[in-house]
């Protein structure tokens, strides 16, 4: 599923424009990219849980060329639906 079918699809369940459907989405989204970039969760009541994971900062070997490359840390997330999500869909 896109966007804009993801987009269209909730604004008909919530009874809002599409417009302001897609406001309130990218709204939830920029929440969320912010609490991981603090490395804090996002939990929605019934629905789960936003949790940031970080990865460390890596060294690579490049196999061709034997050069070592430094990976920056990097932020993840990782949902883990709340059990009333995962008792609805089985």
């Amino acid at each position: 599923m896109d966007n804009s079918t993801f987009t269209s699809r909730l604004s008909k369940r919530i009874g809002r424009s599409v417009a302001e459907t897609s406001r309130l989405a990218d709204a939830l989204t920029d929440v969320i990219r912010q609490a991981a970039t603090d490395l804090d969760s996002v939990a929605v009541p019934s629905f789960g849980s936003f949790v940031p994971v970080k990865e460390e900062e890596t060294v690579i070997t490049d196999r061709s060329s034997g050069k070592r490359i430094l990976l920056p840390p990097s932020v993840s997330i990782t949902f883990r639906p709340a059990s009333f999500l995962v008792r609805r869909l089985k």
